[in-house]
């Protein structure tokens, strides 16, 4: 492929700031309220800088892999490079599990929002088919289509949504925040543990990394999208705070849902039905790129046209959804990616950098010798 034809599927650097914020931003902002007072009470907001920061801190170490391994296109690389065909295939596979485990989450988590508070009586399946067949017609278009779906993902939620949830600061109660540093260490980390969940999706960075142009130059982006995210989070935690008490909060399932039901329009009578429905343009952007990525890294393993790959996978997430549809067994789904995913992008994508830095250090020292 020559450069030409080459660049028509890159996309500028600053386009990862969306690409960022869209993963990191998903159906959780529904509920993360709840799970993190929970664990750090009115001292949240502090979880919630924490877990910002430490974003920041991952973001860095995912571009320094790539500074190490600059003959790695991909993650996927890195593995094969790293840890040989046979381990490498191993590790590589469980990267195609845990994306579409993530795609299918995000899926049947926004469809039961959908029939508790919309079409009780509609099965999953309907939506899970208008989801999958929309999202096959996406991925098929390129990643950079998907990084336009993304990008509208950002803005339209962002002007619409956004500004309802500071309606409730007319009922706030300042109080609510004191006293300050009121909890342990210990708790504002079990707190910042449980905002941490919110943040999963941004480790897809290293499998669209060799779609940036230059992508040397989006690590500041990516960075400022990190931030972003934190800001809007951190906003929502706070306007939750002055709100609700920490007693109340716990007995409600999505309270960001019921913050954005507070602004009254005359000719609306359920504002909700109008969130819920812009809030597709949120979820819908994190099932695409979790496919797209899914399908990639699927292409580099078994060498095969990734168009070829995404129903494959579509399939799968469609057979899933007649299996989990009860509210427990959701639950249950949420937990098992929540503590991959946690696991994955805490512990295993800092070893990696610290791996690969060390791998490359001894192989130094021996060409020297040599």
């Amino acid at each position: 492929m020559n450069q030409a034809m080459k660049e028509r599927f890159l996309i500028s650097p600053f386009l990862v700031f969306f690409l960022i914020n869209s993963t990191q931003v998903g159906i959780g902002m529904l509920s993360f309220q709840r799970l993190v007072m929970k664990e750090a009470g009115h001292d949240a907001w502090i979880a919630v800088i924490l877990t910002g920061i430490i974003a920041h801190l991952l973001i860095w170490i995912m571009y320094q892999l790539f500074a190490h391994s600059p003959d790695a296109e991909d993650i996927v690389s890195i593995h094969q490079r790293y840890f040989g065909k046979w381990i490498g295939f191993v590790f590589n596979f469980a990267l195609l599990v845990y994306f579409s485990l993530l795609a299918f989450t995000v899926l049947q988590t926004y469809i039961e929002i959908i029939k508790i508070w919309m079409f009780p009586l509609m099965g999953a399946w309907q939506f899970s088919l208008i989801f999958l067949a929309l999202a096959y017609y996406t991925v098929l278009g390129g990643f950079r289509v998907v990084t336009g779906v993304c990008f509208w993902g950002v803005v339209i939620p962002l002007l619409t949504i956004f500004p309802m949830l500071f309606f409730p600061l007319e009922y706030a109660h300042y109080r609510n925040l004191l006293p300050v540093f009121d909890h342990s260490i210990g708790e504002i980390f079990a707190g910042a543990k449980a905002m941490s969940l919110q943040y999963l999706g941004m480790e897809m960075l290293m499998v669209y990394y060799p779609f940036i142009q230059q992508p040397e130059k989006s690590h500041k982006w990516a960075q400022w999208g990190s931030a972003f995210t934190t800001l809007i989070y951190l906003s929502i935690m706070l306007v939750s705070i002055l709100f609700y008490n920490e007693e109340q909060i716990q007995h409600i399932t999505w309270p960001t849902l019921t913050l954005a039901k507070i602004p009254a329009v005359p000719f609306i009578e359920r504002m909700e039905y109008i969130i819920i429905s812009i809030y597709v343009l949120v979820v819908f952007p994190i099932i695409c790129i979790a496919v797209w990525s899914a399908s990639r890294v699927a292409k580099k393993l078994f060498s095969i046209k990734q168009r070829r790959f995404v129903p494959v996978i579509l399939l799968f997430l469609f057979i899933g959804t007649l299996w989990f549809e009860e509210k427990e067994q959701i639950e249950r789904l949420n937990k098992w990616t929540s503590t991959i995913g946690l696991y994955f992008v805490i512990f295993y994508i800092p070893a990696l950098y610290i791996y690969v830095k060390a791998a490359n250090k001894i192989k130094k020292i021996m060409q020297s010798k040599s």
